[in-house]
């Protein structure tokens, strides 16, 4: 788990420009989900999913996350200071691809629900301009206890 520092969230699964928030343990059932993205990095992202192990056959869902605004198409969340709220466009294959950015200081953001259909070992393959990310994560059966 990295340090974001003074962001929030300012936790991410990953070792950058990209990042897995939302939460600290994951289950099957589903939960919100933050791919968040260094401001450093202005450039595209391609996200897909995977399974290690196992029988290769489980899949991992990466739903917008629901409630959108009307009038911007975006979840309706609180903004933070130094992040800005980005959208996605799904891929064939289950895939998320953010769209490059003008310089910014500000952070990406892309909140959505990620879910599986069985706990396991589970990946992000994030790659961008110039780099190949994978970040790592293991999903609970069921669903999250809350608290």
């Amino acid at each position: 788990m990295a340090d974001l520092g003074s962001l929030a969230p300012n936790y991410g699964a990953g070792v950058g420009p990209a990042y897995l928030s939302g939460q600290t343990s994951w289950y099957s059932g589903g939960q919100a989900t933050i791919l968040m993205v260094d401001s450093q990095y202005s450039g595209p992202l391609l996200v897909r999913a995977f399974q290690l192990g196992g029988n290769g056959k489980s899949t991992v869902t990466l739903a917008d996350f629901p409630s959108p605004d009307p009038r911007t198409g975006l979840p309706v969340i609180k903004q933070e200071p130094r992040v800005a709220v980005v959208p996605a466009l799904h891929t064939t294959g289950g895939g998320l691809y953010l769209g490059a950015v003008a310089p910014t200081s500000l952070w990406r953001a892309w909140f959505g629900v990620l879910s599986t259909d069985s706990p396991g070992c589970f990946g992000l393959q994030v790659d961008g301009d110039v780099f190949t990310e994978f970040i790592l994560f293991v999903v609970n059966p069921g669903t999250s206890p809350g608290g």
